[in-house]
């Protein structure tokens, strides 16, 4: 009777341990408690089709990431707040200042990035090939090794990871580095004049960028992607929890299909971006 009675004691005093808000070192609630405590989630995020679209004459937001924020927030009982547009240059900054709860819209988890923010399961995924002028000669076959020479020059942005990448799987080209909070089109418009040779972009960025320029550009060897990029979502890297409860439901929203039919409703072509992998497949007889 004894062993029995210790057991039920800690077991109530697990529970009781587990139901007790999460405290931040400071003595403060986590921002996830704040969540629960407010039934609001305030996001920070930024304008990249199809990722999200703003409607010029209503400000009104749209796209792949609004309606997966939605449908987590309608399942958790929560409302979404879309509290500040951020850059890739200063999203970190705002997320550390408490300026809103979370990045909801993609972020790459990089190795460097970690030191700062955490990042949820990956809701789909993008392959990162070299992207060129289209009616660039030099580049009329998938040879990689093409790339990894000294008369090209590879574009990449101050504090983005590409210029790591590039530098790994390119050792023997040039690359030129822009200020961090340069815009995407204005990147383009670096390769487009021939400023630089070539960038690391998946299908989407290209799609997007070709849908409003005269000069193409396209994608060399798409299907031997340099990387295979995961798109997360990023929490303050001391808010563990509220990382978890994000993963958990884009976990959810993978396994039942909701994801799946999202990516088709928004891709500008199908398969523009990569699913995550299923966790089981159901064996065939």
């Amino acid at each position: 009777m004894k062993m029995r009675s210790l057991i039920t004691a800690i077991t109530t005093l697990f529970i009781i341990l587990i139901s007790l808000p999460a405290r931040a070192a400071d003595g403060k609630d986590s921002v996830f408690d704040r969540i629960m405590r407010s039934g609001t989630i305030r996001c920070g995020y930024y304008v990249f089709p199809p990722v999200t679209y703003r409607d010029p004459s209503t400000d009104a937001l749209s796209g792949l990431s609004v309606d997966i924020m939605n449908l987590i927030g309608e399942r958790a009982d929560l409302k979404i707040e879309w509290t500040e547009e951020v850059s890739f240059g200063n999203w970190v900054t705002a997320l550390q200042a408490d300026r809103f709860d979370m990045v909801c819209t993609p972020m790459w988890p990089e190795i460097p990035m970690a030191r700062v923010a955490a990042f949820s399961e990956p809701m789909f995924y993008a392959g990162l090939s070299p992207m060129v002028r289209a009616n660039d000669e030099r580049f009329t076959t998938d040879d990689l090794e093409r790339f990894n020479q000294p008369d090209i020059t590879f574009l990449a942005q101050d504090g983005n990871a590409l210029a790591s990448l590039t530098k790994a799987a390119f050792p023997n080209a040039k690359l030129r580095v822009m200020p961090a909070m340069m815009d995407g089109p204005t990147m383009m418009q670096e390769v487009i004049t021939g400023k630089a040779d070539v960038i690391l972009l998946d299908k989407n960025g290209m799609i997007s960028y070709n849908q409003n320029s005269p000069v193409k550009l396209k994608l060399i060897a798409p299907d031997k992607p340099i990387k295979v990029q995961p798109f997360t979502l990023a929490v303050r890297r001391d808010e563990m929890i509220l990382r978890d409860f994000i993963s958990n439901a884009i976990q959810a929203l993978n396994n039942d299909g909701s994801i799946e039919r999202l990516l088709q409703k928004w891709e500008p072509e199908p398969y523009t971006f990569l699913r995550a992998p299923k966790p089981y497949e159901v064996p065939q007889p």
